[in-house]
């Protein structure tokens, strides 16, 4: 699968390198933009799911990262955001942020569909969408 990418403008702290929870930060970003560039209209398809199981909502349920190089102030990044597997209720996506050509961080992300503070098997709708039928 091709990944999907998006730019944010790194914030770094006083050392002049991105401190760490920054990258969660922009990897959520890249979780949300990578339905947006595969083509989701986000509303409808939400209020699709909506409409099957109200109340609905995707959570982090684990992310593993490893931090291989630092950004530093000015750097321009990509997350590039891609499905791994897919069971019934989660997701395991892999993230990777870049400057060009170099991996500065790699996670591995498994996000899990719940409504009313339970667990739920993802609607095929979204499954489709975010080509998580890949197991």
């Amino acid at each position: 699968m091709t990944p999907l990418l998006c730019c944010d403008n790194v914030k770094p702290a006083f050392s002049g390198v991105l401190y760490h929870a920054n990258y969660l930060r922009f990897m959520e970003r890249g979780r949300t933009n990578h339905l947006r560039l595969m083509g989701a209209e986000q509303h409808a398809l939400f209020a699709e799911a909506q409409a099957e199981i109200p109340g609905f909502a995707f959570v982090v349920r684990s992310m593993q990262i490893d931090y291989l190089k630092p950004a530093r102030m000015d750097d321009i990044l990509d997350v590039v955001t891609w499905p791994v597997a897919a069971k019934g209720a989660s997701i395991a996506l892999a993230q990777e942020v870049r400057r060009g050509d170099d991996v500065l961080v790699k996670a591995q992300v498994r996000v899990a569909f719940i409504s009313e503070g339970r667990v739920h098997p993802i609607p095929k709708s979204l499954r489709l969408l975010m080509k998580a039928d890949l197991v």
